[in-house]
C-alpha cells in the first residue's frame, strides 16, 4: 500500500509458483484462526447451513474441535471449501435480532457470532431505502487487525512540524443496546453506528459510557475539537469543522472519507464564508440546530481571532484552488474517489486546486475491510487485504453456487467477480454483491489488485434489457460536459409518457451549459454504444427516448440532511444510490428539478 511519498511495482498479470503457495499459506492459516477462535459461537453450532462442516470438523456437543484435522490446514481448507455454502444476510438476521430484543440479555448475545460482546454493532447506509442490515463487530488481536490500524494511522497522522488535520466524521450513534446480566444490571452498553464511527470507537477505546468526557476534549494534531463529531444534524456539524478548519492557518490535512462529504465540506465553506469570517472574528459560534449539548466544549476552543480574519479577507474565493491560499500548508486530502464517487472530483479541484493528492484510504464497507490503496497516483486501484479476512472471489458469470467459488490465486486479470467473506466477525462465505475487476497482481505477495465495478443487482431495466451502474456511469461521463459537468446523479425508470425510459437525474457544478439539450442525443447514442440490449429494445420502440431532469445545486447534500433526519442515522456513508427505486426517494427529487431535457422519438437518430 503507498503513500505520497513511496509508490508501488507495477502490477503482474500472472503469478509465480511462489506467490501462488504464499497466498495458499496465509489463506489456510487465516482459517485456522477463524475456525479455532470462532467455532465456539452460537451462530457456528446452531446454523443449519454449517452442520456439513461441523460434521466434518468432528465438533462435539460441548464445542471442542478435532485437533488432528486443524493440524492439518490443506485439509482444513478442503473441508470448508466443500462443505460450507453460500450466505445472505437473511441467514444471520434471525441471531442478530437478539441484540434488539427488549430487553436484550448477556446471555442471549454473549459469543453470538464470535468470542465475547461485541464493541459495536454496525448497521449499513440503507442506501436503497430498504432497512439498515446490523452486523456486531468484536475486539480482535492486534495480529488479525493490520488493516484497520494502517488505515486510522493513515486517516489522522501526527505532524512532524506542529500542522492539524481536519478529520470530518462522526460519533454519534443510532441508539446504544444495553445487555442486562442475570441480576437485570447493564452489563455493556453497545452503540449501534455506522462503520467509521464504530471503528474509530473501537481503535481508540471510546466506550459510549464516557461519551460526555470525551466531549470536552480537543485532539493535539486536529482543528476541531471532539464535540463536533457528536453534532447530529448534518449541516451543523459541517459548519462546525469548516468553522474550525477554517480559523486554523497550520491546517495540513483534510479527511472527508468520501468525495461526496468533501463536495458538502466544500459548498458550506463556500456558500458560508462571509458567515464563517465574522464568526472568527467575534469568537461567537452562531445558533444551529444539534449543538445545543456541546456548545459549551465548542466554545472553550473557539476563541475571536482578528487578525486571522483579516488575512482571510483578503482571498479572492473565485480563484481556482482557493483553498490553498486559506491553507497554505495543505498537501494532502483523502477522500474515496473510485466507481460513482468519481463524479465529485472535478469540482472539489475547483477548490483544492490540481496539485494537492487526493487520496483514498480503501475499500470498506459493514461487512468487512476489503482493500487497502495500491497506488495513490491512481485512487481506483486496490489491493486486497489477505490477513484479515478470507476474501473469495465468484465469477460474475458462473452459477451462484458455492462450488464455482475460488481463492486469490486462481483469479486472472480482465476477468470480474463478486467477493464472498469469511470474516473474523462471524460471516461465513457471506455473498457481499459487490462487483470487482481484477487487474493484476501485487509482485511481492501476490494478492490481486482490484477496481471496484458496481453492486451485482444494481442496474436498471424497463424493458428487456438490463442496464448496469458502471454502464450508466460511463453513459453519465459522455454527456457531461455538455450538460455542465455532472458532481452527482441518479438514475430512475421513468414512466410519466406511454414508452419507459430512462431519467437522469443530475446535479451540476456549473450553470446548465448552452449546449446542454444536446446532451439527450448523447446519453442515446453512449446508451447504445454501452448496452447492446437497450439499443434493440429501443429500436424496437419498446424504450422512449431518454430524459435529463437537472435539480438544484445542494440537491444531494439535502438529500444526505434528509436522509439522516428521516432514518436517526448519521451520514458518513449516506449516498443516493446510482439506480433509484424507492418512491420517497423520487419525490425528494422530483421536488427539486429546474429543469428537464429530452426530445421526441422522431427527432432522434
Amino acid at each position: 500500500m503507498s503513500t505520497t511519498d513511496e509508490f508501488p511495482p507495477q502490477p503482474i498479470s500472472s503469478l509465480t509458483a511462489e506467490l501462488v503457495g504464499s497466498l495458499t499459506e496465509r489463506t489456510q492459516e487465516v482459517l485456522s484462526y477463524l475456525v479455532k477462535t470462532n467455532s465456539i459461537s452460537t451462530y457456528f453450532n446452531d446454523a443449519a447451513s454449517l452442520s456439513d462442516f461441523r460434521n466434518v470438523l468432528g465438533l462435539t456437543t460441548e464445542g471442542q474441535l478435532d485437533s488432528e484435522l486443524l493440524s492439518k490446514p490443506d485439509e482444513l481448507f478442503r473441508a470448508y471449501h466443500n462443505t460450507v455454502s453460500l450466505s445472505k444476510y437473511s441467514d444471520y438476521q434471525p441471531f442478530i435480532s437478539r441484540f434488539f430484543e427488549e430487553p436484550c440479555q448477556t446471555s442471549a448475545v454473549e459469543n453470538l457470532m464470535a468470542p465475547g460482546m461485541p464493541f459495536f454493532i454496525v448497521h449499513s447506509s440503507g442506501t436503497s431505502g430498504a432497512t439498515p442490515k446490523c452486523y456486531p463487530k468484536y475486539r480482535h488481536p492486534e495480529h488479525m487487525s493490520t488493516s484497520t490500524s494502517h488505515v486510522m494511522k493513515a486517516s489522522n497522522p501526527v505532524s512532524k512540524n506542529g500542522g492539524k488535520n481536519c478529520v470530518v466524521y462522526s460519533l454519534v450513534s443510532r441508539r446504544v443496546v444495553a445487555a442486562l446480566d442475570a441480576d437485570g444490571q447493564i452489563d455493556r452498553r453497545m452503540p449501534v453506528c455506522i462503520m467509521s464511527t464504530g471503528t474509530v470507537r473501537m481503535f481508540n477505546d471510546m466506550v459510549v459510557d464516557r461519551d460526555p468526557f470525551y466531549q470536552t476534549l480537543k485532539l493535539p494534531n486536529n482543528s476541531s475539537p471532539l464535540a463536533v463529531s457528536y453534532i447530529p444534524n448534518y449541516s451543523s456539524m459541517l459548519f462546525v469543522h469548516a468553522l474550525f478548519a477554517v480559523q486554523e492557518r497550520q491546517l495540513e490535512l483534510i479527511n472527508a472519507m468520501f468525495t461526496i462529504v468533501f463536495r458538502d465540506f466544500c459548498h458550506t465553506i463556500g456558500n458560508d464564508w462571509d458567515t464563517i469570517l465574522d464568526c472568527i472574528e467575534t469568537g461567537k459560534i452562531p445558533h444551529l440546530e444539534g449543538i445545543d449539548h456541546v456548545r459549551e466544549s465548542l466554545e472553550r476552543y473557539f476563541k475571536a481571532d482578528p487578525k486571522r480574519t483579516a488575512e482571510l479577507r483578503t482571498i479572492d474565493t473565485k480563484a481556482p484552488g482557493w483553498f490553498t491560499k486559506v491553507w497554505p500548508d495543505l498537501h494532502t486530502a483523502f477522500a474515496i474517489s473510485s466507481g460513482s464517487f468519481v463524479m465529485p472530483v472535478p469540482e472539489i479541484r475547483k477548490y483544492i486546486g490540481p496539485d494537492i493528492p487526493l487520496n483514498t484510504l480503501g475499500i470498506t464497507c459493514s461487512e468487512a475491510f476489503l482493500a487497502l490503496p495500491y497506488d495513490q497516483r491512481d485512487p481506483s486501484l486496490y489491493k486486497v487485504v489477505g490477513s484479515d479476512e478470507i476474501i473469495e472471489f465468484l465469477p460474475e458469470d458462473a452459477p451462484e453456487e458455492s462450488q464455482y467459488v475460488i481463492q486469490t490465486w486462481q483469479v486472472e486479470v480482465g476477468k470480474r467477480y463478486e467477493v464472498i467473506l469469511t470474516t473474523r466477525d462471524g460471516l461465513w462465505r457471506f455473498r457481499l454483491n459487490d462487483i470487482v475487476e481484477v487487474v493484476g497482481f501485487d509482485p511481492r505477495d501476490g494478492q490481486p489488485i482490484i477496481h471496484y465495478v458496481q453492486r451485482r443487482d444494481g442496474g436498471l431495466r424497463v424493458a428487456n434489457e438490463i442496464t448496469t451502474e458502471d454502464q450508466l456511469r460511463q453513459v453519465v461521463l459522455s454527456a457531461s460536459e455538455l450538460l455542465g459537468n455532472v458532481s452527482e446523479f441518479c438514475v430512475a425508470a421513468d414512466y410519466r409518457k406511454t414508452l419507459p425510459r430512462y431519467a437522469f437525474f443530475v446535479e451540476l457544478q456549473d450553470s446548465i451549459s448552452t449546449s446542454a439539450s444536446s446532451a439527450v442525443a448523447q446519453v442515446r447514442i453512449a446508451l447504445f454504444e454501452q448496452n447492446d440490449n437497450y439499443r434493440t429494445e429501443t429500436l424496437a420502440n419498446k424504450i422512449g427516448t431518454p430524459v435529463i431532469r437537472v435539480v438544484r445545486r445542494g440537491t444531494f447534500g439535502e438529500y444526505r440532511e434528509w436522509k439522516v433526519r428521516k432514518d436517526n442515522i448519521t451520514a458518513g456513508q449516506i449516498k443516493v444510490p446510482t439506480v433509484v427505486c424507492n418512491a420517497e426517494v423520487l419525490q425528494f427529487l422530483e421536488e427539486r428539478v429546474t429543469e428537464e431535457f429530452s426530445l421526441p422519438t422522431t427527432a432522434m437518430p
